[in-house]
């Protein structure tokens, strides 16, 4: 492996490991977005479907989350890359806290192998499903990047390890309700 990759490498798990401004930065061309999905899939479950528009090459992805659903506790059921545009990811990777309900999830493109970067696009990431759990009754479902510590801010890198902060969007949808039985 070069020294200029080795370099590489340690310099994105630099930028995705220090704590940065929540400022939206992209050196390179338009501002990345990020969006977040949270849809109400029955009683107490969610999924949150996470989309990335970029315009530059992506060599990592570290995309933080806090979730809550008022005074219920929250688990997550399962994480899904499948069919995703980091699929093909050298690593993914899925790291949760279920007592303080925060999770990290995205990866690297390659590390030591000659896997192609994430190319400019937009599409699904990852799709996270959560339930609530207990004889609590659950709130409002809410999701959200804020960093909540210095190590974890929403960041990407580009295959040259320029730091990226893309925009946040987050939409909150229902499941589609049952049609009503027709009166006769």
């Amino acid at each position: 492996m070069s020294v200029k990759r080795i370099v590489a490498c340690l310099t994105i798990g630099l930028c995705l490991t220090a704590g940065m401004a929540l400022a939206q930065t992209d050196p390179i061309g338009k501002v990345d977005t990020l969006s977040l999905v949270v849809e109400t899939i029955g009683s107490g479950k969610w999924m949150v479907t996470a989309s990335l528009w970029n315009d530059e090459n992506l060599a990592a992805i570290d995309i933080p989350l806090k979730y809550s659903a008022g005074v219920a506790r929250v688990a997550i059921d399962s994480v899904s890359f499948v069919g995703t545009r980091i699929d093909g990811f050298e690593q993914r990777t899925s790291q949760i806290d279920s007592v303080k309900q925060i999770m990290h999830f995205g990866g690297f493109a390659y590390i030591l192998s000659q896997k192609p970067p994430l190319a400019p696009g937009k599409g699904e990431v990852g799709r996270i499903f959560f339930s609530a759990r207990g004889d609590k009754k659950p709130g409002p479902f809410v999701v959200d990047t804020t960093a909540y510590s210095a190590s974890s801010t929403l960041v990407l890198a580009d295959v040259n390890a320029k730091t990226i902060v893309p925009a946040l969007k987050i939409d909150y949808k229902k499941a589609e309700a049952a049609p009503a039985p027709k009166k006769q």
